[in-house]
Formats: structure tokens, sequence, C-alpha cells
């Protein structure tokens, strides 16, 4: 029977191949060449024609193709095919960055394979080219939406590859990596060193020419300057990196050290003394980043770290001391788990800690103009965390809490009393609903659902859910796509 649709000079017609209902992709294959063979060169090159006339990105994909059969294509010539796959435009539309995109990747199709048919040497420079022709023309191209990831990525494993195929010596490769290393040339560049697979000989001169140079420059370097501060930095990190790797942290240490200029640089060095057990330079450069706090943010990291040096050294009062400034200062509930965990650690244990703490999570709790301070509902996680449930459940009833908090305690006092589990998970799920879209319509049904569950299991009434949620179908009534997924769940509450 004909029943196989395909289009020929314009016009619906059928073959004579059946239709299977599973038909697999190797099956349509070898239907569509037998039926291919049986067409006249006329009739193939009107189909072909009507098909790159009806495709976007074709024309140029097969003129391509077609100058490569023809003449072939010679390094200069793919050189100039480069420029043309990404011409220098000006765009800001994401439409038409996409097509611009869309229409390099088809060019890159044809472009790629010939390019691989040249020397290795031949191929580096081709595709350092593509690399370099990339970062000129996104420079005018708004590719917020990464439309040109997919050619980047090629490039940039094509490059890497070569890399070591180039018939340089190994002071040559360690040279081409550092230049590329020392001054940022390229938005779009492999990582140098880290995307290359250097031999060891490579990596010991790259690490050899790091080291020369860092030398050179640590006289005349200005470390208050960002820039210089920065690229004195990245000259140490590999040579931080391999100190870290040898086990050997005193030469990590006067790395840091050569670029330290900030207290939190001298913070990173105190800590890998302290890691490494030695206390007193540990504390000798503490006593640096105390004098680069610049702000009380500062400060509080610089006593945070004081906190566990003073534990090492074994000053365990002064410890505590400088802990519980910090939390007074700023009380919570992350703060007072860190108190708590020193006290283990110290043996320095309070009889009047919890009540000393909990009025100061308590004082937390600020409602602003919009919104709330940052740790309002703490004193609601602290009693969570110590299971004082009757505590918790008085707070939460005047107060204003997050939604996880809210569900959280919910099915914690849902046995001794469930009217106000449910009252909690109504105030979560409104506040859900109020997002206003369908994943968050989504999160608000299952919630329902798993109270719904909860209830049923421990043997309790069902009523006082039925009731909230008539209460939601009320009063967001008009949320249309909120009705739908209720009412699948909760039809009987729609009549």
């Amino acid at each position: 029977m004909a029943n196989i649709d395909t289009i020929n000079e314009g016009v619906l017609i059928q073959s004579d191949l059946p239709v299977a209902e599973n038909i697999n992709e190797a099956d349509c294959h070898a239907q569509l060449l037998i039926w291919f063979q049986q067409k006249t060169v006329e009739e193939l090159s009107e189909i072909l024609m009507t098909y790159i006339d009806d495709s976007e990105h074709e024309l140029n994909k097969w003129q391509l193709i077609m100058r490569r059969e023809e003449n072939g294509l010679d390094a200069a010539e793919l050189s100039k095919l480069i420029t043309q796959a990404l011409p220098a435009e000006s765009m800001w539309e994401w439409n038409e960055v996409r097509s611009y995109f869309a229409d390099a990747e088809v060019l890159f199709e044809v472009i790629f394979p010939v390019i691989e048919k040249c020397s290795p040497e031949q191929q580096w420079q081709l595709i350092l080219k593509a690399l370099q022709r990339l970062n000129k023309v996104i420079e005018h191209i708004d590719d917020s939406g990464g439309f040109r990831f997919d050619i980047e990525g090629q490039l940039k494993q094509k490059l890497v590859t070569l890399f070591n195929q180039q018939a340089w010596s190994d002071v040559e490769n360690a040279d081409w990596l550092f230049s590329h290393f020392d001054i940022y040339q390229y938005d779009i560049f492999p990582e140098v060193p880290q995307d290359f697979e250097l031999t060891g000989s490579v990596n010991q001169a790259f690490l050899n020419k790091c080291s020369t140079t860092l030398e050179s420059r640590l006289p005349s370097v200005d470390l208050s300057d960002t820039k210089q501060r920065w690229s004195l930095r990245r000259l140490a990190n590999p040579l931080v990196e391999l100190a870290e790797q040898e086990g050997d942290w005193q030469a990590q240490c006067r790395l840091l050290e050569m670029s330290a200029y900030r207290h939190d640089d001298y913070l990173a060095i105190s800590r890998v003394c302290l890691t490494n057990e030695s206390e007193l330079e540990a504390e000798d450069y503490l006593r640096q980043a105390y004098q680069q706090a610049k702000t009380s943010y500062d400060k509080i990291n610089c006593q945070e770290h004081e906190v566990q040096l003073r534990v090492a050294l074994g000053e365990y009062k002064s410890a505590w001391r400088i802990g519980w400034q910090l939390f007074t200062d700023k009380p919570s509930f992350n703060g007072y788990k860190k108190l708590t965990h020193l006290q283990k650690k110290t043996g320095e244990i309070d009889a009047l800690f919890i009540e000393k703490v909990e009025p100061l999570l308590a004082s937390c709790y600020v409602e602003k103009r919009i919104g709330f301070a940052t740790n309002f509902d703490d004193v609601l996680a602290f009693y969570i965390d110590r299971n004082e449930l009757e505590k918790a459940r008085v707070w939460i009833l005047s107060h204003k809490a997050r939604n996880h908090h809210l569900i959280d305690l919910a099915y914690l006092i849902l046995a001794q009393h469930p009217q106000d589990c449910v009252d909690l998970i109504h105030r979560a799920a409104d506040s859900i609903i109020s997002q206003t879209n369908k994943s968050a319509y989504q999160e608000a049904s299952e919630l329902l659902l798993k109270l719904e569950r909860q209830l049923k299991q421990n043997n309790l009434d069902c009523a006082i859910l039925y009731l909230m949620i008539n209460n939601i179908i009320k009063t967001h009534k008009l949320k249309r796509n909120l009705m739908k997924l209720l009412k699948v769940h909760f039809v009987p509450y729609f009549e």
C-alpha cells in the first residue's frame, strides 16, 4: 500500500514503501537510500535544492562543500573562511545572536574536517586564529545567552589537543604557555596551565619561568596597586599549588607572603601555619592580619580565626571570651551552634549559657518597613534545635517565620496540637501561593497532600484540613492554574 509522503518538485507524492508502526532508524535509512537510488540525477538535484532553499543555514554550507570538492582549500583560504564564518558585526538582540552562531556552527561543521587534513602546525595556526577571531567578534556581540559555547568548547579542546603535537622543545612549550598565562590576553581561551596536558619536563620548565619572573618583579612591585598585586599572585599560584602538593608548607607561606597586602591574605597564611601545627607562626601572621583590618567585618574575620588559634594554643578562657563577644555583638543561631561546639572543645562551661543565649536570639526579631532583620527567626531555630516545642509553638503563634520553620514545627507538634499544625501549614501555603507561578502552586499542592497523609497516619480528623482547603479555594479562586491543580486532588471542595 502506498502511504509514505515525500516531497518532489514542491508536490506531495506517495512512495510504494510500507509504513511500520515501530520502524527503527536503521530501517528508515535503508528505505530512504533505496528510494533515492530510484531517482534520476535531475530529481535528486531538485529534492536537494528544495531542501537547501527551505533551510536557514544550508546554502553557505553547501557552497563551502562545493568549493572544497572543486579545488580543495589551502591554509590561506581556510583562514579567510574562518573570518567569513565569524564576520565582524554588532548585535545585541538574542535572536540575532542565536542566528549568528547557528550560521557559524554550520560552516565550522565543514571547516573543521578540512583543517584536520592540514599539517599539525597549520592546524595549530588555524585553530588559534579561530579563537582569536571569536574573541574579537564577541567584543561587539551580547552573547549573554551563551550561543557561542558549542564553537568555543570545540576550539578550546582542539587547541589543547594540538598543543602536544607541535614540534617544539620543552622550553618553547613553556614559553608559549607562559606568554598566555602572564598577560591576560583573551576572554575566551583554555585555562593555562590547568587545561593543558603537560609532560613533567614541560611543567617544570613552566614553573621555572614563573619562579624566575616572580623573583625579578618582587623588588619593584607596588602591592597597593591591585593590578600589580593580582599579577604577582597569579605568578605565584602554580608554585603555591606545587608546594602544597609536596607538603612544603613553609614554601607555601613564603610564596603567599610575597603578595600579602589585605587582612585576609595574612589570615590565609595563618591558617596554613595552624593546619601544620605551627601556632606561634600562625599567631604572628594573625597579628599582621589585625594590623591590616580596615572594617568591622575585617576585624570579625580576624577574631573568628583567633578563636581557633587560642584553642590550638590551649588558651581556652581566651578562646571562649572572644567567641562569646562575637556572639553577643551579632547573635545568630549559627553563632550559638559554634559556641556549643566551642564548649565541648574547651571545657569552658557556663551554667547560665542557655539563659543568656535565649533573650539575645529573641532580640533578633525585628520587623522592618520592608521585610525582616537577617536573623529574625533564629530564636525559633534555637527552640526547635533544643526540642523546646512548647516555647516554639507559643512563639510562632504570635510572630512571623520563614516557611521552612513553619513547616518543620507544624509536623513536630502535629500529634499534640493538630489545629495549630494545620494553621502553620496554612500560613506556609499562603506564602508559597503568593509567588504566583506554576511551580509554587505545585509546591503548595504537595504540601497540602503531605499534611493529609500525616493526619491520616496519626489517626487524626482531617476535617480541620478540609476546612483550611476551603478557605484557600475561596481566597485564591481567581488563580486558575492553582484551582486546576487543587481540583485534581480535592474535587469535593469545589462543589
